[in-house]
C-alpha cells in the first residue's frame, strides 16, 4: 500500500480529532474514503472499470466450478 503524509492547519486537525474521538485510524479511513469519493465524482469512468472487473471476477469465480458440486455451494450458489 502506498503512503501520503498530510499536513492539516491546527482547526482541521482538531475537528477530525473530535469528531473521531482521538481515533487516529478513524480519522485516516475517512480521509481515504473523502479522497477516494472525489477522485471516483472527478472521473466516474475509472471507478465504473473497477466495478466492472470485480463483477467480471465473481462471474468467472462462480462459474469454474460444476453446477450441483459440493464447491459450487460454497461459493454461494446452488445450496
Amino acid at each position: 500500500m502506498n503512503q501520503l503524509k498530510l499536513n492539516l492547519d491546527k482547526h482541521t486537525y482538531q475537528q477530525l480529532k473530535t469528531k473521531f474521538n482521538g481515533n487516529i485510524e478513524a480519522m485516516e479511513d475517512f480521509a481515504k474514503k473523502i479522497i477516494t469519493k472525489e477522485i471516483e465524482r472527478s472521473n466516474p469512468d475509472l471507478g465504473k472499470e473497477e466495478k466492472k472487473n470485480n463483477k467480471d471476477n465473481l462471474e468467472s469465480y462462480l462459474k469454474s466450478s460444476k453446477s450441483g458440486s459440493r464447491s459450487y455451494g460454497i461459493k454461494g450458489q446452488g445450496w
